[in-house]
C-alpha cells in the first residue's frame, strides 16, 4: 500500500472519556461527527463515542443523519443546521432531531409527523449564519406551540467566539443566553439549553448548561490555549491525535547544486541535495502552496513530512499526485519508507484507504 490513513480508535476512546470526565452531573454529551467524523469516519467515531460516554451524536444535515441512522438504529441523532421544509419527511422517517429557526420548517415537520417530533430552536447570538434573534425568541416560541406534533425540546446557540480575542463578549452572551433559556422554560418546562462547543467547554466550563456539543476535542484538536496559558497545562490532559496520513517513498535521487527541477524548471537546488518522491499531492489534500524560490524579506513557511521523527521539507511545488521531499540529512530515507504527512482531515481524499487500530 503506497498511501493510507491510520485511525487509532483507542486514542479516540481515551479522548471521549477525557471529555466525559469534565462534565458536570446531568450534562448530556453530544459527540459531533459531521463531515464524516471530521474525516475519521462517522460510523467508527460514533460507535467509539457512544461506547465511551457520549449520549448522542451530532451531524449537520438531514442526509448525514439518515446515513448515520442506518448504523445506529437507536441513538439520538441531532442536526446542527436548519433543514428545508422538503426534508421534513426524511427527518421524520429517520427519527432525527432537527434544528429549527422558521415557522415554515416547523409546520412541515408537524405535517410529516405521526407522533410527537422534537426539534431544537436556534438563537442567533451574533454568528449570523442562522437562528432567531434573542429578542424575538419568546414570541416565536409562543407562536409555534400551536403545532401539536412538532414540539420544541431544546434551545441552542453557536457563539462567534474566537479564543482569547472576545472572551468578555462571549461571557456576556453566554450569561444572556442562559437567562433567555430560563424565560423560555416558562413556556416549555424542561426545555434543554446548549451553547458549549469544544472552545466554550475549555474556556467557559461553567456554561455547560444542559448539554455540550464536542467535536474538535474528540479528535485531539485543542481549539484554544487560553486555559493552558492560565494554568500551564491543557484543560483535558492526555488528549491524543488518532489520525495520521502516510505515504511511502517511491524514489530517491541525488541532484547537484544549481540543477533545476519541476515544470518550467521552477525549482533550483541551492546545494547538492538528496530528494525523495512520494505518491501524494494536492488531490490527496496536501497543500498547493509552492515553495518560493525568490528573494524575500522573511524566511516564509515551509511544509514538511516526518521520517523517523525528522522533518523532510517539501521541495518545489506539490503536484496533483506527487511531492518531492528534501531527505539530504535523512540517510535512512529510501524507497518503501513511510512518511507521515500533515493533511487537513476533512480535506483528505475519501478514496485513501482508512486503517482502524482497535
Amino acid at each position: 500500500m503506497l498511501k493510507w490513513v491510520e485511525i487509532d480508535l483507542r486514542v479516540l476512546a481515551g479522548n471521549v472519556r477525557a471529555v466525559k470526565r469534565t462534565l458536570k452531573p446531568g450534562v448530556s454529551f453530544m459527540a459531533v461527527v459531521k463531515a464524516d467524523g471530521y474525516g475519521h469516519g462517522a460510523a467508527a467515531v460514533g460507535k467509539t463515542a457512544l461506547a465511551n460516554g457520549a449520549d448522542r451524536l451530532g451531524v449537520l444535515t438531514a442526509d448525514e443523519g439518515a446515513a448515520l441512522r442506518r448504523e445506529f438504529p437507536e441513538a439520538a441523532i441531532h442536526l446542527l443546521a436548519p433543514s428545508l421544509p422538503e426534508e421534513a419527511a426524511l427527518i421524520i422517517k429517520n427519527g432525527l432531531v432537527p434544528t429549527a429557526d422558521s415557522t415554515g420548517f416547523i409546520k412541515a415537520l408537524d405535517r410529516a409527523a405521526k407522533r410527537p417530533a422534537p426539534y431544537h430552536l436556534e438563537v442567533d447570538l451574533g454568528l449570523g449564519r442562522w437562528g432567531i434573534k434573542p429578542e424575538e425568541a419568546a414570541s416565536f416560541l409562543a407562536k409555534v406551540l400551536e403545532f401539536r406534533k412538532a414540539r420544541p425540546g431544546g434551545v441552542s446557540a453557536h457563539l462567534a467566539y474566537r479564543p482569547a480575542q472576545n472572551m468578555t463578549e462571549a461571557e456576556e452572551k453566554l450569561s444572556a443566553f442562559s437567562g433567555l433559556a430560563g424565560r423560555l422554560r416558562a413556556l416549555v418546562p424542561g426545555l434543554a439549553a446548549h451553547a458549549a462547543n469544544s472552545a466554550i467547554l475549555c474556556d467557559f466550563p461553567r456554561w455547560q448548561l444542559d448539554m455540550v456539543r464536542v467535536g474538535n476535542l474528540l479528535y485531539g484538536i485543542y481549539p484554544t490555549d487560553v486555559y493552558k496559558k492560565k494554568t500551564q497545562g491543557p484543560p483535558l490532559p492526555g488528549l491524543g491525535r488518532p489520525w495520521q496520513f502516510y505515504a511511502r517513498i517511491i524514489s530517491v535521487r541525488h541532484v547537484k547544486k544549481g540543477e533545476s527541477l519541476g515544470y518550467a524548471s521552477e525549482f533550483t537546488a541551492p546545494r547538492a541535495m538528496r530528494l525523495a518522491t512520494i505518491p501524494a499531492g494536492y488531490s490527496d489534500g496536501l497543500t498547493m502552496e509552492p515553495a518560493e524560490n525568490k528573494i524575500r524579506i522573511t524566511s516564509g513557511f515551509r511544509y514538511w513530512g516526518i521520517i523517523n521523527g525528522k522533518k523532510a521539507f517539501f521541495t518545489g511545488r506539490t503536484g496533483i499526485a506527487h511531492t518531492l521531499l528534501d531527505v539530504t540529512d535523512i540517510p535512512e530515507a529510501r524507497p518503501g519508507i513511510p512518511v507521515a504527512l500533515h493533511v487537513r482531515r476533512t480535506a483528505a481524499n475519501a478514496n485513501i484507504p482508512r486503517i482502524y487500530r482497535k
